[in-house]
């Protein structure tokens, strides 16, 4: 199976598609049933992420059961210590219980200290830096070009340009011998820092942290080497949208939330079979 030929969903769609309520989803949900032969659908370790911040054990196992059917055990990731992303048949069930065995030591707890720290600082940092240093309406960012990030991240005096800072934040690892660096990598780090600098900034409390913005950064880097990414997140959908034309990805991005007209999401869904 390539990835070319994949569909990726992000979670949060995947659970309001349990019971589709509104006409958007219930148009999704329509044409994935009747497309089940033509489409294949797929989960990333960034969905098992995202039902790790669920405490009720029972509910998480049956998420994971509904995301084995959805899916069909099908799953993208990149492991580490690989330059390369693989497609593979795993349980989502058992891919979760293995990662909980294999990471419950240490490292496992550090690693989750460093990012409930994050968490709780990166609101503001962020914020800090967009009321101190940008020089124009933080709302005014979300509709800039490439070159005007360029151009905003230098008078900030982060570095020279957006690909410098994603290069700089890359550069923080250290040593990537034995974890070498793909497009997944680059991708993630260019979305957190779009972030950053107030481009359609994710909101920031107990409840959406930096986990939160870590995993969607996954779901939409995945998404944009697959066929299609949809999404019912909206500041998703727009860091997607601008880091889809930064790369180059010819994934198809299509949005269930703020859709204007119903005739453009069933044109978009369409084009998936095509």
């Amino acid at each position: 199976m390539e990835i070319k030929d994949l569909v990726y969903i992000d979670w949060n769609l995947f659970s309001i598609l349990k019971e589709p309520k509104l006409e958007t989803h219930i148009i999704l949900d329509k044409f994935l049933k009747e497309n089940a032969d033509k489409i294949t659908i797929v989960y990333s370790d960034a969905h098992l992420g995202d039902l790790s911040k669920t405490s009720n054990t029972s509910l998480r196992n049956n998420d994971l059961e509904y995301l084995s059917k959805k899916t069909k055990d099908l799953t993208i990731v990149k492991y580490f210590g690989r330059d390369y992303v693989d497609v593979e048949i795993r349980n989502p069930k058992e891919f979760y219980n293995q990662n909980v065995y294999d990471n419950s030591d240490s490292v496992l707890m550090q690693f989750q200290i460093a990012v409930k720290h994050i968490t709780d600082n990166w609101g503001g940092i962020r914020d800090g830096i967009i009321q101190n240093h940008f020089k124009t309406d933080p709302k005014n960012i979300c509709n800039f070009s490439p070159s005007q990030l360029d151009e905003l991240i230098k008078m900030i005096g982060l570095t020279n340009s957006l690909q410098e800072f994603i290069e700089y934040g890359l550069n923080l690892r250290g040593d990537t011998k034995n974890n070498p660096l793909t497009h997944i990598d680059y991708y993630m780090t260019a979305y957190m820092n779009l972030d950053l600098i107030g481009f359609y900034p994710d909101a920031m409390n107990e409840n959406q942290g930096f986990d939160n913005l870590l995993n969607d950064s996954k779901h939409s880097a995945y998404g944009s080497i697959c066929k299609a990414f949809i999404t019912n997140d909206n500041k998703c959908y727009l860091k997607s949208k601008f880091l889809f034309e930064y790369y180059g990805s010819k994934s198809k991005l299509i949005k269930t939330c703020k859709v204007k007209n119903v005739e453009d999401l069933e044109n978009s869904l369409n084009e998936i079979i095509k």
